[in-house]
């Protein structure tokens, strides 16, 4: 109750599954979308038709947007679809054109956090005064690294966009807001976010690094993006960082192109939202970068032992075996791929370590895998690699994943025993009474990150982050970028099992 009064308070002033894993084709994925397109409040809508088969992740690639999305215009589809069930998916929206607005007036820090309120004005108690570790170089700067001053400033602007719903705050029962509220009430789902960021703002100006945030609700609405992005202020923008919707996100990330503004976004998986926009910053790691990063982990770890790969066949991406096999190949490490997993145990080596991975987001196929191997342990030296997202699989025996040396691989690994994560729960805990959320986390690592490279390198910070390296809370960012394109994300946290404790292992 304390924490949603706190959230409440601040909102009157003023919480994802991962997809499916799947190749289908682009000529199987266009018979898929429906012609039916409905207006719903100004917006276009397919009706699309569940048919037996489908799954999210599928629709979602067949009609290009990100599967948040499609569950945030449909709650229902959250625990499952059906046969015959109808849903929305958001139509794709043209490119704008974003006139300047001569009328418009500067915003006054007296008006609401919807209008651009500088946020830093509100101070939350703090319960250190240690200074952040702040990054350094890892090698000499090359030119122009660390030279741009004309472009390094005393103060800098950073926009914070994500939906916070503020229209329906009205809604809230501040008297009875139920047990459930924080996780059901929309308002509530990426103020974490929020929370995290403006904790690394307040470090950020300890350590001398002044910045103006200004925190704007945006949600799905077309229009309202538009007028938001004609204010005055926003060409005045060093950075945007935007949890959007993604056809929202590519309206704000066209503007930051065309005004030379670096934009983040957290949230989206799809690698094209960088394509042809040097300005976007893309955090979430592509699925595909998974094979490559257990690849080198196993080149490493595995290169004397054998990498037995299991091809799960009720998996619905088929080629991902074979894909991890050619990449570990490419590693010169001894590899095979076996059909199920009852033809496992001819293959087991007793004279070296097995590296066992299966491709599997069912519970029931990864219990049932740990159980049969699990009798194995005594007998061989066994490493297990459970692909992809085994960390978000509910029923999984930890007495089968100790026993089996079980790893993990996921965008991010929070380790609490790491300082600096007890130093960020605990400010968290004082300033908001309650636990922090990976989400907080994440609006932590993502401020501390790009307004220190934006002090140390000037606006032009992309060929200039493989220059900088500083401890984060639940990752290491390793942004690649080619040409013209944004810079995307590559590294995945590989952590494991250790006497019922879980270590960073790459």
């Amino acid at each position: 109750m304390k924490k949603f009064l706190v959230f409440s308070g601040f909102l009157v002033l003023l919480s994802v599954p991962f997809p499916c894993y799947t190749q289908t084709s682009a000529d199987q994925l266009k018979k898929i979308r429906s012609t039916v397109i409905e207006k719903v409040d100004g917006t276009d809508y397919y009706i699309h038709t569940i048919v037996r088969g489908q799954t999210l992740y599928m629709i979602s690639k067949a009609y290009g947007v990100e599967v948040n999305d499609i569950i945030r215009e449909n709650p229902q589809v959250k625990d499952g679809i059906k046969a015959d069930q109808k849903i929305r998916i958001p139509a794709p929206v043209k490119k704008a054109e974003f006139p300047v607005d001569k009328k418009a007036q500067k915003i006054s820090p007296k008006d609401s956090i919807s209008k651009g309120k500088d946020v830093t004005v509100k101070k939350e108690p703090l319960i250190t005064d240690d200074k952040p570790v702040m990054p350094g170089p890892a090698a000499a700067l090359p030119i122009p690294c660390g030279n741009d001053v004309a472009s390094m400033k005393s103060t800098y602007n950073v926009a914070l966009m994500l939906p916070l719903y503020l229209d329906k705050v009205g809604q809230l029962d501040s008297v009875n807001p139920g047990t459930d509220i924080l996780d059901t009430f929309v308002s509530f789902q990426f103020l974490p976010f929020y929370e995290g960021f403006r904790i690394a703002i307040d470090s950020l100006e300890r350590a001398g690094i002044k910045v103006v945030l200004w925190v704007y609700d945006v949600d799905k609405d077309t229009l309202k993006t538009q007028q938001l992005l004609v204010k005055p202020e926003m060409k005045q923008m060093d950075l945007i960082v935007g949890l959007l919707y993604q056809r929202i996100f590519l309206m704000v990330a066209d503007f930051a192109r065309k005004n030379n503004i670096n934009i983040v976004n957290p949230i989206s998986e799809r690698s094209d939202i960088v394509s042809g926009n040097p300005r976007v910053f893309k955090v979430k790691p592509a699925r595909k970068r998974m094979i490559t990063e257990v690849a080198a982990f196993l080149a490493g770890a595995g290169r004397k032992g054998q990498v037995l790969i299991v091809r799960n066949n009720k998996y619905n991406d088929s080629g991902a075996a074979d894909l991890l096999k050619k990449t570990c190949v490419e590693e010169k490490l001894n590899v095979q791929v076996i059909d199920g997993q009852d033809a496992i145990a001819d293959k087991l080596s007793k004279e070296k370590e097995n590296w066992i991975i299966t491709f599997s987001d069912n519970a029931t196929y990864a219990l049932e895998f740990t159980r049969q191997l699990f009798q194995f342990r005594n007998e061989y030296e066994i490493s297990l690699i459970g692909l992809p997202f085994w960390s978000n699989l509910e029923g999984l025996e930890t007495d089968y994943l100790v026993g089996l040396k079980t790893h993990m691989v996921a965008p991010y690994f929070i380790d609490y025993s790491n300082p600096n994560v007890k130093k960020f729960v605990l400010r968290y805990q004082q300033i908001y009474k309650a636990d922090p959320s990976p989400l907080a986390f994440e609006g932590y690592d993502i401020a501390i990150y790009f307004i220190s490279a934006l002090k140390h390198f000037g606006k032009n910070i992309k060929s200039c982050l493989g220059e900088m390296s500083m401890p984060l809370l639940q990752t290491d960012y390793i942004f690649q970028y080619s040409g013209e394109n944004g810079s995307e994300n590559i590294h995945w946290e590989i952590y494991r099992y250790d006497n019922y404790k879980l270590v960073k292992a790459n």
